[in-house]
């Protein structure tokens, strides 16, 4: 396989790399197969719009339009080698399944003389549904005996909106009949998907909790792709239903999930073509034909698949990366990558006094961004973040932009969340309950001077250490705050105590405040009886010992050895 085609009826007006095959006829490239061309009828793995519609709309001089075909090129290849998504078939059957309050018999009918297994039910029949594409099943009030019915694909005239969740279900109210069923017939025999999504249950913050604390993926993912099984506190996921929109990537506090079209890592390393460029985000989806904008000098289209996934640390790696504003142009916003653009866009005036990311919908609002943006040369930043986690990479590229300035507090928004904590010294025990609840690296624990410490910046203000902390009045979750301070990005004592010593052996084994605690709540328990108060005070290897050695002397207490 060779690397690039590019592919033109007339001859480009300059020379380009030499890994970059230019043709003005495919068929001087029969026999061969490319990574990247900038033609969907040319023999490659990937399609490239966005290098025509850089040619035929840029102002960059000769020399740069040499250089940024190239990174065009590389872009696509870096993102084709770095998706972690694989291809699956689901295999659909014949059988349809009708759902509509009007007699469709005679549709029915129909899809049995093209080969289809069709039946037709009231709407009013139908109890729930559950499954996806080749294994939908449909819950009905009895009706001759069956309350459940299985198929492969579906037709409901007039469809509630959690049926359109799953995939397989077609309204041909809102498609119109005959894309309904030209949809069903594409799709009889198999249905092609794939896994978009990559999932660490380690650092999820629904996994396994003794509470709901989160489940943002779940909230905003448009489908049934992912589901909360509350009972386990288990996250099911079904790639069949997913679109692969990224939605949940958005949200997810942690980094649990990542999108893997274009996984972080990757992402990173695209955002390294852009040094001294303006980022042009452009869903992949998006027909370039129809946008008819110039490119200002210094722009370069970066197409993206999943216009949904972006997050404020993808968004923060592009701009510190380049040093410039970054444009996006769609005319769909996630919540996540909403909040995202508007938590950026007041630090980088708080610091900067700039916007940091301009949101278009028109070209007439692409154009005045492309008016209107100027460098941030001071911004630009680089750091390996290879293996980190989402709250690593963000922490510390903003931590760089915050430098020694204290810029105030922003208040995060309804889809990303930033918080801190504080702790009550006067009642803590150290139990550290707190810190293995806390699977995002914020709150740790320090035996070399015992210590709790948090460091701020890394909380996703999910509040589980506040649930599960034993005592009264102790730890306290302050919510939706991001703190633009340097101590935010710091590690800082919270609590601190002694240990204390067992009073028979002598060996360190408990904080002081945690025996004291102790010793308070059992002593009056046991009045007066010295070995049970003792042993209160004994570590988990010498209380027996004192137990037993009062139960020998109270036992042989007055029998006489003579």
């Amino acid at each position: 396989m060779r690397e690039y085609l590019f592919y033109s009826k007339e001859s480009l007006d300059f020379p380009v790399d030499e890994s970059i095959d230019v043709v003005t006829d495919l068929a001087d490239t029969t026999g061969r197969r490319y990574l990247v061309a900038n033609k969907p009828d040319a023999h490659a793995e990937v399609h490239a719009p966005e290098i025509d519609y850089y040619l035929s709309h840029t102002e960059d001089p000769i020399s740069d339009r040499i250089r940024r075909v190239k990174s065009l090129y590389d872009i696509r290849s870096t993102i084709f080698d770095g998706a972690q998504h694989f291809d699956y078939i689901q295999p659909v059957g014949k059988r349809i399944v009708i759902i509509a309050r009007e007699d469709r018999r005679a549709l029915a009918q129909d899809l049995q003389a093209d080969g289809f297994t069709a039946i037709w039910i009231d709407t009013d029949l139908v109890t729930d549904l559950h499954g996806h594409i080749g294994s939908l099943a449909l819950s009905l009030r009895s009706i001759e005996g069956k309350e459940a019915l299985e198929t492969d694909q579906l037709l409901w005239y007039d469809a509630p909106d959690f049926a359109l969740r799953y995939s397989g279900v077609y309204d041909p109210e809102a498609l119109g009949e005959s894309t309904a069923l030209e949809t069903v017939r594409a799709h009889r025999g198999q249905y092609h998907y794939k896994n978009f999504l990559a999932y660490d249950n380690t650092i999820c913050q629904y996994h396994e909790r003794l509470t709901d604390v989160c489940g943002k993926c779940e909230e905003v993912c448009p489908t049934t792709a992912i589901l909360k099984i509350d009972d386990e506190r288990h996250l099911q996921f079904d790639p069949v239903n997913c679109h692969g929109c990224g939605g949940c990537v958005s949200v997810c506090p942690s980094g649990a999930l990542d999108y893997t079209q274009m996984p972080m890592d990757t992402f990173e390393e695209v955002s390294g073509f852009f040094d001294d460029t303006v980022a042009l985000l452009l869903p992949e989806q998006l027909d370039l034909a129809t946008l008819d904008v110039p490119l200002a000098p210094g722009v370069l289209p970066l197409a993206i698949p999943g216009q949904k996934f972006l997050s404020e640390v993808h968004l923060l790696t592009l701009l510190q990366k380049s040093g410039h504003p970054v444009i996006f142009y769609s005319d769909v916003l996630s919540k996540g990558t909403g909040d995202a653009i508007t938590i950026l866009n007041e630090i980088f005036e708080r610091k900067y006094h700039t916007k940091a990311i301009h949101y278009c919908q028109t070209p007439d609002e692409l154009l005045s961004a492309m008016e209107r943006i100027a460098p941030i040369p001071e911004a630009r930043f680089g750091m390996e973040t290879y293996g980190m986690k989402k709250r690593e990479v963000f922490t510390h590229r903003l931590a760089h932009l915050v430098g020694e300035e204290d810029l105030g507090i922003v208040t995060t928004g309804e889809h990303i969340h930033y918080g801190t904590v504080t702790v009550n010294e006067a009642a803590c025990t150290l139990c550290l309950a707190c810190v293995g609840a806390c699977n995002a690296g914020a709150l740790t624990a320090h035996p070399e001077d015992n210590t709790l410490r948090l460091n701020a910046s890394m909380c996703t203000d999910c509040g589980y250490c506040e649930y599960v902390c034993p005592e009264a009045n102790c730890l306290t979750v302050h919510h939706d705050e991001l703190h633009l301070q340097p101590d935010y990005f710091k590690q800082v004592v919270l609590a601190q105590d002694e240990l204390f010593a067992c009073v028979e052996c002598g060996k360190e084994f408990a904080t002081v405040k945690a025996i004291e605690k102790i010793a308070a709540m059992m002593a009056p328990r046991f009045g007066n009886d010295e070995a049970r108060i003792r042993s209160l005070y004994c570590c988990p290897d010498c209380k027996p010992k004192v137990m037993l050695k009062e139960h020998l002397r109270t036992a042989y207490s007055g029998v006489s050895h003579g």
